[in-house]
C-alpha cells in the first residue's frame, strides 16, 4: 500500500519583488483517489507570502480529510556541520537551533522585499568577524562582513555530505544557482508550516525528526505530513513549450508517486547505504539530506572540509536521462519498470489484451502523468499517446 495520498512539490524563489513565470515560485499538488492520480493544483503565486498561505490552506484541508502528504521544498534544510556551534547556538538539535535563529531575524514582506543580505552579513560577523562563510550580493549591499564575491575560507565545509555533483553551496547568496538565498527565505516558511497550530501535531521534518530510515508502513493519523528537502534538477526535464520550473515540480510529484505505487519510495528515506555512523549522525542532527540522492565513488569518510569537485550523484530510483532498458516481458511488466521513453508500468489489469496471450497493463507517462493501457508485449517500446505521439492506449 502507498505511503502517501498526495505529493506537494514546491520550487522556491528568492526574488525581491513579485514575480511569475521563470525563476519564481511554482508548486504542484498531485493527489490519489481510487488508485488514480490527478493534479489538484499547479500554481505560480507571485510572492512567497501568497505561496505560504496557499500551501497552508492545502495542508490543513488534507489533514481535515486525514490524508497523508509528502511535502518537498527545493532548498537545503540544513547547513554544513559546525555552523550552529560557530554561531554560538546551543542545544541537542543544531538544525532546530539554526532554524529558530534564522526565523527570528529574517524579514520577508508581502511584496517579496527582504533583508537576507543584511542577515547573512550579521551571521558572518558572528562566525568570523569578516566575509565568511556567506558570500554573494549586489555591490550596493557590500560591507565589511559581506562581499559580492567569495570572501574567505574557514573550518566550515563548502558543502554538506548530500550536496554532490553540481549542487551549489548553501553559502552562495547571489547569481546563478544561489541556493543560499532560497534557504534563508525558505526555512522560515517550512518552519511556519511545521509549527502551524493545526498542522504541528501531525507533521515531522525528515530526517531531523524521523532519522534516516525506511518508512515503516502506511502513515498514521498522527504523522500525516512529512516535510522533505528535494532537488528537482535531479530529474531530466526538457520542456518544449512550458516553463521549466513548472515542468519540474509536476514531473517530480509524478515520479515520487510512481515509486510509491511500486513500494520503492520508502527506501529513499534511508539515505545512502555508503554513509558511516558518524556521517549519519551529522545528517540527522544538523545537515539534512536531499530525498533521492545517493553518493557514489566514496573511498573514505569525509572530514569537515570542502568536498572534492569530482564527487557525483546517483539517484536511488530510475531518474537518469535514459533509464537502463531491461528486456524481457517478465521484467517490463513489473510495477516500477520504466522504458526508454519514460513510460512506467503501474499494474496489471488482468484483462485480455489485443496481442496473442497478452494482458493489458496500466502505464503512466513520467512527463505528463497520463495513464493508459498497453499490451505487456508493447511496454518496452511504448510512447505516451498524450505528449509523445504514441498509439492510443487500450481500454481497461
Amino acid at each position: 500500500m502507498q505511503e502517501f495520498d498526495a505529493y506537494l512539490m514546491v520550487d522556491w524563489s528568492a526574488s525581491s519583488r513579485p514575480a511569475q513565470g521563470l525563476d519564481s515560485v511554482w508548486y504542484c499538488l498531485l493527489t490519489r483517489t481510487n488508485d488514480r492520480l490527478a493534479i489538484a493544483s499547479l500554481e505560480n503565486p507571485a510572492t512567497r507570502s501568497q505561496a505560504r498561505a496557499e500551501v497552508k490552506v492545502i495542508l490543513r484541508e488534507m489533514v481535515r480529510r486525514s490524508q497523508s502528504v509528502l511535502v518537498g521544498f527545493d532548498f537545503p534544510y540544513g547547513y554544513p556541520s559546525g555552523f550552529a556551534a560557530a554561531l554560538g547556538l546551543e542545544g541537542p538539535s543544531p538544525w532546530l537551533a539554526t532554524w529558530r535563529e534564522i526565523t527570528s531575524v529574517i524579514l520577508d514582506g508581502d511584496d517579496n522585499r527582504n533583508n537576507r543580505f543584511t542577515v547573512a552579513a550579521g551571521l558572518n560577523s558572528r562566525v568570523s568577524g569578516g566575509r565568511y562563510p556567506f558570500w554573494g550580493c549586489p555591490r550596493s549591499c557590500e560591507c565589511s562582513t559581506m562581499s559580492s564575491t567569495k570572501g574567505g575560507t574557514g573550518p566550515l565545509a563548502e558543502k554538506r555530505i548530500t550536496d554532490v555533483g553540481n549542487m551549489q553551496p548553501i553559502w552562495k547568496l547571489f547569481g546563478n544557482g544561489s541556493v543560499g538565498s532560497q534557504a534563508l527565505l525558505g526555512i522560515p516558511t517550512v518552519s511556519a508550516l511545521r509549527n502551524d497550530s493545526v498542522l504541528a501535531p501531525v507533521s515531522s521534518v525528515w530526517p531531523f525528526e524521523t532519522g534516516l530510515r525506511r518508512l515503516s508502513g502506511r502513515r498514521g493519523t498522527d504523522s500525516l505530513i512529512l516535510h522533505a528537502e528535494i532537488y528537482p534538477s535531479l530529474l531530466p526535464v526538457q520542456p518544449a513549450d512550458e516553463v521549466k520550473d513548472r515542468a519540474q515540480v509536476r514531473k517530480l510529484a509524478y515520479h515520487f508517486a510512481t515509486l510509491d505505487d511500486a513500494d520503492r519510495l520508502s527506501d529513499l528515506f534511508a539515505g545512502s547505504n555508503l554513509l558511516t555512523a558518524a556521517e549519519r549522525d551529522r545528517i540527522e542532527r544538523e545537515e539534512g539530506w536531499t530525498l533521492g540522492v545517493e553518493e557514489s565513488h566514496r573511498t573514505k569518510p569525509l572530514a569537515l572540509k570542502p568536498r572534492p569537485a569530482a564527487a557525483s550523484a546517483v539517484i536511488s530510483a530510475p531518474l537518469s536521462a535514459k533509464p537502463p532498458h531491461r528486456s524481457g516481458a517478465g521484467r517490463t511488466t513489473e510495477p516500477g519498470y520504466e522504458n526508454r521513453n519514460g513510460q512506467t508500468t503501474i499494474r496489471s489489469t488482468g484483462l485480455a489484451g489485443t496481442d496473442h496471450g497478452q494482458c493489458i497493463y496500466v502505464l503512466r507517462c513520467s512527463s505528463c502523468g497520463h495513464e493508459y493501457g498497453a499490451n505487456g508485449s508493447d511496454i518496452h517500446t511504448r510512447r505516451c499517446p498524450a505528449c509523445q505521439g504514441g498509439r492510443p492506449g487500450l481500454r481497461y
